[in-house]
């Protein structure tokens, strides 16, 4: 598959490898940016969750503790830091190898905000969620008391965050294909046409 795409970067026109065919760079810096940003706080969490004492209150926390590690530190670093910089990528190599400019910079605008909120919000939600019924759990409560005590809260919050990223995933999906399959003027270029 790499070399594949060393193949296709070949393949293009030096003016468009040299330059920004679609002048998409500000709007692509964003993605990169809140990559590093979300791989740092990832980072910071991943550190924090070593100490003695943070790392055995998550233990004793059972379900709620699991909201925290792995699943808030994997999401802040996976989806916040390794989709959002593949995002980036994507909409930085894709009009380079196939010729022309991104779809829309409206979706992939809108995909940044989308997904950046959302993983903010299911991040920080798992995050919460699991230090509140985590102490819950510590004064004695069973995990299912816990909940029962938050109550509709806990997955409001969690399908909130899970809805905003996946409108921003499908907004990146649709301008993707939109770039490579759809011509200027509404003709598509699927390889059947």
């Amino acid at each position: 598959m790499s070399s594949n795409l060393v193949e296709l970067a070949g393949r293009a026109p030096r003016s468009q490898t040299r330059s920004e065919p679609d002048g998409s760079a500000p709007h692509i810096l964003r993605f990169f940016l809140m990559s590093v940003a979300h791989l740092f706080i990832g980072t910071l969490l991943g550190v924090a969750q070593t100490f003695p004492g943070i790392a055995q209150w998550i233990r004793e926390s059972g379900p709620a503790g699991h909201l925290i590690d792995p699943l808030a530190h994997a999401h802040i670093n996976l989806v916040g830091g390794v989709t959002m910089g593949m995002m980036g990528l994507f909409y930085y190599v894709l009009p380079r190898l196939i010729g022309r400019p991104i779809y829309s910079h409206v979706l992939a605008a809108t995909s940044f905000w989308f997904s950046t909120l959302g993983v903010a919000v299911f991040f920080s939600s798992l995050l919460i969620l699991g230090i509140i019924e985590g102490n819950m759990i510590h004064n004695g409560m069973t995990y299912g008391q816990a909940l029962e005590a938050v109550g509709p809260v806990h997955h409001v919050m969690i399908i909130t965050g899970a809805i905003l990223m996946g409108f921003g995933y499908w907004t990146y999906i649709t301008n993707i294909f939109l770039t490579v399959f759809k011509k200027p003027g509404g003709k598509s270029n699927a390889p059947l046409d």
